[in-house]
């Protein structure tokens, strides 16, 4: 990602590529690890948010032109474990208060995008970049997926 655009903007070039290699060429291309972050927050069903669900109260300012924002996903991915690890004995008000000041600090496009990975939607922004291009581009980024176990009904059928 091009250290000057947004990361919103990186997503915006990625999904509006054509085919899914063009797409997997330029995620697999890009060093920033934002862009694995956010892909893992969003898809990883093991990662559970520490936050209400649904779309916090933030002012959203949609009038800031890009490049004016207090700060980017790129500078704060290093304090995301805030918001889903565990062991931080953060109290629930003083976490939700940390997301809300994160989230009026970032251009509202990627303000977005961190609530849409919290709420496992970011699928409903970029439709392109979907958790099977995710598996293929990171392989070791999610849980190998495991396929329910059909019951059968009543006794097996015999071979003829």
């Amino acid at each position: 990602m091009n250290r000057s655009l947004l990361l919103s903007e990186f997503f915006k070039i990625v999904n509006d590529q054509k085919t899914d290699e063009e797409r997997f060429n330029l995620l697999k291309s890009e060093p920033s690890p934002i862009v694995r972050s956010i892909l893992e927050l969003n898809f990883h069903p093991n990662i559970q948010w520490l936050l209400p669900e649904g779309i916090p109260p933030y002012k959203k300012v949609m009038d800031q032109p890009m490049g004016y924002e207090h700060t980017t996903l790129e500078k704060e991915y290093r304090r995301l474990y805030l918001f889903f690890d565990r062991s931080q004995n953060l109290p629930n008000m003083k976490r939700e208060s940390l997301f809300i000041d994160m989230l009026e600090g970032l251009h509202y496009t990627e303000a977005e995008i961190l609530v849409a990975a919290k709420e496992r939607k970011l699928m409903e922004i970029y439709p392109n970049i979907h958790e099977q291009l995710v598996r293929i581009v990171y392989p070791d980024l999610l849980p190998a997926k495991v396929e329910p176990v059909k019951k059968s009904r009543g006794r097996p059928k015999k071979e003829k």
